[in-house]
């Protein structure tokens, strides 16, 4: 039996798939949180009530905070001025000999998109969509779980521009672009290009008024990946989901280091801030007497 709620998330699937064929990927900030409170609308179709309440409760903050990160984020002149070229640099040469971003270039980027190159750029873009996907579903299902995730997702975020602000980054493309690294190509800059998504590109390639090319130390691209595992490891039942969630760590910092969007330091740096913020919150939420699968 259809009911109003099955009407209403069948309607949003087929107009995000019209969306994002005829305008691309909603990955910018704005467009993806109309497309957040749009899935909101529509698992609440049954449930009006809790639609008002979770919108002023429970994500307004969210949203202010998200909006606000982009704003301070913007502050990018001052920092490219002043951004460093090591310790990331100088450790992957040490560590390797060579910066992992060459020879996998070298070994296989050509210059014309592959398969695997699309795999890369789907990777790259979940980014923008799996931390607020998540949300959403552990809303739809627990408002507890979702108050608990919010907290890990905005702590890591948090601890990552205070580190920007702090120690702006430059990343392997811009080293390459200042002489400080061999040429590199931006390849999922380069993968959207051919997708005629231009707009999505652009927000990748050279950013809006409100990105910043030197937040590139710790990778919150490889951070937020690790977050979700560690979360969610301990009630992973099912074998595709164990596989899922250790790969996806493992494949997102692949893509960083052969699309020159990161060094391998910057990754394990991310790695660190994750790990460190789920177990500062599991700590304190044992300490509380609330502690629960996110």
């Amino acid at each position: 039996m259809l009911t109003r709620r099955r009407v209403a998330l069948t309607a949003y699937a087929v107009a995000l798939g019209v969306s994002s064929v005829r305008n691309g990927l909603p990955i910018a900030r704005g467009p993806l949180l109309v497309w957040v409170v749009l899935a909101l609308v529509a698992l609440c179709a049954d449930r009006p009530r809790r639609l008002v309440r979770g919108l002023l409760v429970d994500w307004l903050p969210l949203f202010v905070v998200l909006i606000a990160y982009d704003v301070m984020r913007g502050a990018a002149d001052e920092l490219t001025a002043r951004a460093h070229v090591d310790p990331h640099l100088a450790f992957d040469r040490v560590v390797f000999g060579r910066p992992p971003t060459l020879w996998l270039q070298d070994a296989l980027w050509s210059g014309t998109p592959r398969v695997y190159d699309y795999v890369a750029w789907v990777v790259y873009t979940s980014h923008f969509v799996v931390p607020l996907g998540v949300a959403v579903r552990l809303w739809d299902r627990s408002t507890a779980a979702f108050r608990r995730y919010v907290a890990a997702l905005l702590s890591l975020t948090f601890a990552a521009f205070v580190t920007y602000v702090a120690y702006p980054a430059v990343p392997p493309w811009l080293a390459s672009k200042q002489g400080h690294l061999a040429p590199t190509d931006r390849v999922v800059s380069d993968v959207f290009a051919t997708t005629g998504l231009t707009k999505a590109g652009e927000l990748v390639d050279t950013g809006t008024a409100l990105s910043n090319p030197v937040a590139a130390l710790p990778s919150l691209h490889a951070a937020v990946p690790l977050l979700l595992t560690l979360l969610y490891w301990p009630a992973a039942r099912r074998r595709w989901q164990r596989v899922l969630l250790a790969s996806y760590p493992v494949v997102m910092a692949f893509v960083l280091v052969y699309g020159a969007e990161h060094y391998v330091f910057d990754i394990l740096l991310g790695w660190a801030y994750a790990a460190v913020v789920v177990i500062t919150l599991r700590t304190v939420s044992a300490r509380r007497g609330t502690v629960g699968e996110p």
